[in-house]
């Protein structure tokens, strides 16, 4: 069995196609996203065991525990995977996108998830307005 320690997160993001590519924020937060995976979410021993300043990690999770991804205990990450356990890389760019603060997710009213670019979101009272 594979120990799991920062190298074995790198090589999962290395697998995953995150690599010297990829722009390095958006790298630091898939590694702060599948770090937690191993760790939990908790904001200090996620930035101990990723090596990133705890303010960076803290950002991440106050953006994924309102959109529903984290608790201050768990991750749901369920819907990363596809048929044949399958790793969607789209799906985990989502959540990189959510945590970067550059996507908003919200439940509407029938309890569908429904996702916005930030720049574009309608604040509560602005949506209220437009609609009456």
């Amino acid at each position: 069995m594979k120990q799991k320690n920062l190298q074995f997160v790198k090589d999962s993001l290395s697998e995953l196609g995150f690599d010297g590519s990829t722009p390095h924020d958006q790298y630091l937060t898939a590694l702060v996203l599948v770090s937690a995976l191993v760790c939990g979410p908790e904001t200090v021993s996620l930035a101990e065991f990723t090596q990133l300043p705890r303010e960076f990690v803290e950002a991440i999770g106050q953006r994924m525990i309102p959109a529903e991804l984290w608790t201050e205990t768990d991750v749901f990450c369920g819907h990363w995977f596809g048929e044949g356990n399958t790793a969607s890389t789209t799906a985990i760019c989502l959540d990189v996108m959510i945590a970067q603060g550059l996507v908003r997710k919200w439940d509407e009213a029938e309890g569908d998830s429904r996702y916005c670019v930030v720049a574009c979101a309608l604040t509560e009272n602005e949506h209220q307005q437009k609609v009456n």
